[in-house]
């Protein structure tokens, strides 16, 4: 069995796995707590509202279909197909990805914050390392890249860096650090500009419209939260995430209408026996 099978059958594996347990987590038999009484008991002012974590329903169709569709394609087109050749340069960092997601499952559902914040950066620095190696968002590859393999991880990677802010945000209240109004207002304040910065940088200079599309999603959570609650202490909370909303989408805006003009992007290629790092686009197959 040739490397892309073997990493495509691994993936398929390790998503089912980590998939299984976070539904497990929404019984009693994973932790103590529910996802709600822990997000409820360590709130803070960049929590979103409740339906805002319904994405989790998207990402996790479009993640089956990335790991079914990796499979189905390794069996079925030569090696150097361009998903195959993904499959290759991601190596076994989405599997370690999924791992980390199952564990943080159960140390987060068991209130204990500090690890599952250890965790979450396992799951952001995997993710940032596929990233890179992909050097998302590259649609020069094709759609079969685009849609199958470039869209699922952008916007789970998009939902982790927001979720990375969110487990801090939690773990700094778990400390009682954020005991007043005006300490967690300006941790938020602190936690939203890093967000906003992200955002704009992936969207503008990755090209990567599908971060952003998840990134408005997120801070439109944050603001219904907010105005839900109506504590005036949180008005610049609002004001900060509509800012950022605007340049999330003025950033999508610009790099859409430029969208056909984007160069190409070389793959940072590992280190493998085979000499030549041409690859067949769908296109061509």
């Amino acid at each position: 069995m040739k490397l892309h099978q073997q990493i495509a059958i691994l993936n398929l594996i390790a998503f089912a796995a980590a998939f299984l347990f976070s539904m497990l987590g929404q019984t009693d038999i994973v932790g103590q707590y529910s996802m709600a009484e822990i997000s409820a008991m360590h709130e803070t002012a960049i929590t979103p509202a409740g339906f805002t974590f319904s994405i989790w329903a998207l990402l996790y169709l479009a993640l089956a279909v990335m790991t079914v569709g990796h499979v189905l394609i390794a069996f079925r087109k030569p090696e150097n197909y361009v998903v195959n050749r993904e499959l290759e340069i991601m190596g076994p960092l989405f599997a370690t990805n999924q791992a980390a997601i199952a564990l943080w499952v159960y140390f987060w559902l068991n209130n204990y914050v500090g690890i599952s914040l250890v965790l979450i950066l396992v799951q952001l620095l995997s993710l940032y390392g596929i990233g890179q190696r992909l050097r998302l968002l590259n649609p020069k590859l094709g759609k079969t890249s685009l849609f199958l393999t470039q869209f699922p991880l952008s916007m789970y990677f998009a939902w982790i860096t927001i979720a990375t802010l969110a487990n801090f945000a939690a773990w700094i209240h778990s400390l009682g650090w954020l005991a007043s109004v005006s300490a967690d207002v300006y941790m938020g304040y602190i936690l939203l500009l890093v967000a906003i910065a992200v955002g704009f940088s992936t969207i503008y200079f990755r090209h990567n419209v599908f971060f952003g599309l998840v990134y408005i999603w997120a801070f439109y959570g944050i603001v219904m939260k907010r105005m839900q609650i109506d504590d005036t202490a949180y008005s610049y909370i609002v004001y900060l995430c509509a800012v950022g909303i605007a340049v999330f989408l003025l950033s999508i805006i610009v790099v859409v209408l430029r969208f056909r003009n984007i160069e190409a992007k070389p793959y940072q290629l590992r280190k493998k026996t085979s000499t030549s790092n041409s690859f067949k686009p769908e296109e061509n197959s």
